[in-house]
């Protein structure tokens, strides 16, 4: 930056700016009026005449446009709002543009006129607050980001996806994040939903978190009530947790019968079983629960809309699923009463679902759904704290349908719980492998990215920006473009309507020790 003046005070109000050429603080819809109403603030000139400064950039401007191939000129005139241009800071100060975008407009006016338009506010980062990210590679700007910061900015979701190729970085930013978070002033307790690889246990342990492991004698019962956070009125708390058993149990059932979701009957009396339970005071087990379907209670109960004989058959079809795991190759983690207890006060709780990972992938997929149902739990405690749910395995989660619709409905909830989602994926192309397109179930897991206010996205196959421009509608081609060319540790960040920006993660040493995962890929 260049500063004369002829005050030998130096007061700043006064004198002559010099700067090289970057973007101004102005939204689209700012930039926008300027190019319609052609307000460049230069008194004296005679209607119509341009000066001599925009002459040159109208001049280097069609050059530009010019050397541009015909299919990015076309993509690019297409956009009125100047959405198409990502800028670009170099080392050296001076604003540019990537080749395949055209150059800026020029923008002139005063600083009385504008009113925003001085040097000590035109760096351009969001006002975004929160831990720090990294660094913006577009401005050079340090990149502070908190759960909750979007809404603060322009209410925009607390809810995120973020993804990319093997070995971009993608979990490595979660880890920082994740573990930034529980700091102060921001105290956010962070819940990791799936750890197969067991690479958040250090995280977790370095910032007083825990780590909850099953099998070899240590059990997680999905069924297990827990207790409300003190003050709750009680008759809410035990109808929430009807739901969340109701719930367990059908993720559990998909597991073990994928081909066929429970019927009506079924659930009717599932429902009353787990009634019966909260009646007599007793927490339910799967070993109990099977149990309680093979005694004369089955027989006895008037079950609403049900006869008798329904009842009894449809009791013996969930005796015969539910069975697998109370004396199958899937027990030994899941039918018993939870020998491990939970704090749901802890900074950081890690489900390492790769402690069951032998050899044996239901029971993987049942540790998510036993999973899944003590984070509802907490969630619902509605204790005052302010939650982030990270999925690391969201590719085994959207495999459930009854995982997709608890995650979709607790997005919906965020405000009211105080719960922030945040699902990693890989290739987005994979949801082909989940779910048919138009299937009830594709259309919860479009859901679930369309509705997620910031999308943190590194490198990306061409099919997987196919499919990410059929879901994100307002993805721009220099977005695009940007994607296909992002280096390993930064990724383009989609903040709301507005926000746009290329950050690369940033990563003391030591704790680059602790969060890295590719030593064997290395």
């Amino acid at each position: 930056m260049m500063f004369k003046t002829n005050n030998p005070v130096g007061d700043a109000r006064s004198g002559t700016y010099g700067m090289p050429p970057v973007m101004p603080i102005l939204s689209i819809n700012e930039l926008a009026e300027l190019d319609t109403h052609g307000a460049y603030g230069c008194k004296g000139l005679v209607a119509g005449q341009r000066p001599r400064r925009r002459r040159r950039a109208e001049r280097a401007a069609m050059k530009v446009q010019a050397s541009l191939p015909q299919s990015s000129a076309g993509a690019a005139a297409s956009d009125d709002t100047g959405t198409e241009w990502l800028p670009q800071i170099h080392r050296a100060g001076r604003f540019s543009l990537r080749s395949y975008a055209p150059a800026t407009p020029w923008h002139m006016t005063s600083v009385p006129d504008a009113g925003l338009l001085n040097p000590f506010g035109v760096s351009g980062y969001p006002e975004l607050d929160g831990p720090l990210i990294g660094k913006s590679t577009m401005n050079g700007n340090p990149w502070y980001f908190d759960a909750w910061s979007p809404y603060r900015h322009d209410g925009t979701s607390v809810n995120a996806w973020v993804a990319g190729l093997m070995g971009s970085g993608k979990s490595m930013f979660l880890k920082a994040f994740g573990s930034r978070e529980t700091t102060p002033p921001w105290n956010r307790k962070v819940i990791i939903e799936g750890d197969p690889n067991n690479e958040w246990a250090a995280v977790a342990h370095s910032v007083g978190g825990q780590v909850i492991q099953v099998g070899s004698g240590s059990y997680l019962n999905p069924l297990d009530p827990g207790e409300p956070a003190t003050g709750q009125d009680m008759r809410a708390w035990r109808k929430t947790v009807l739901g969340i058993q109701r719930d367990a149990l059908e993720a559990i059932a998909h597991v073990l019968r994928p081909e066929r979701r429970l019927d009506s009957a079924e659930r009717a009396v599932i429902a009353a079983a787990l009634r019966h339970f909260l009646d007599v005071g007793r927490t339910p087990t799967l070993i109990t629960f099977v149990d309680l379907l093979q005694s004369e209670w089955v027989r006895s109960y008037d079950f609403r809309g049900l006869d008798a004989q329904t009842a009894v058959e449809s009791a013996n079809s969930l005796i015969l699923l539910y069975d697998q795991v109370v004396t199958g190759v899937e027990s030994g983690a899941f039918e018993c009463d939870s020998t491990i207890e939970i704090d749901p006060n802890s900074p950081m709780l890690v489900f390492d679902t790769g402690s069951v990972n032998d050899q044996n992938e239901r029971k993987k997929q049942l540790y998510m759904a036993a999973m899944s149902s003590i984070v509802e739990r907490l969630c619902a405690r509605q204790d005052g704290q302010f939650r982030i749910i990270i999925a690391e395995e969201g590719h085994e989660l959207l495999k459930n349908p009854v995982l997709v619709d608890a995650w979709e409905h607790r997005m919906r909830m965020s405000g009211h719980l105080g719960v922030s989602s945040w699902m990693l994926l890989h290739e987005l192309s994979d949801l082909d492998k989940f779910a048919k397109a138009g299937t009830e179930h594709r259309n919860k897991i479009n859901s679930i990215l369309t509705l997620s206010g910031t999308q943190v996205i590194y490198k990306q196959s061409a099919a997987s920006l196919e499919l990410m421009k059929s879901l994100l509608r307002n993805l721009t081609v220099a977005e695009v473009k940007t994607i296909e060319s992002l280096s390993p540790y930064s990724a383009l960040w989609r903040v709301g309507d507005q926000v746009r920006d290329v950050v690369q993660a940033y990563f003391s040493p030591a704790a680059a020790t602790i969060m890295r995962n590719d030593e064997n890929r290395a």
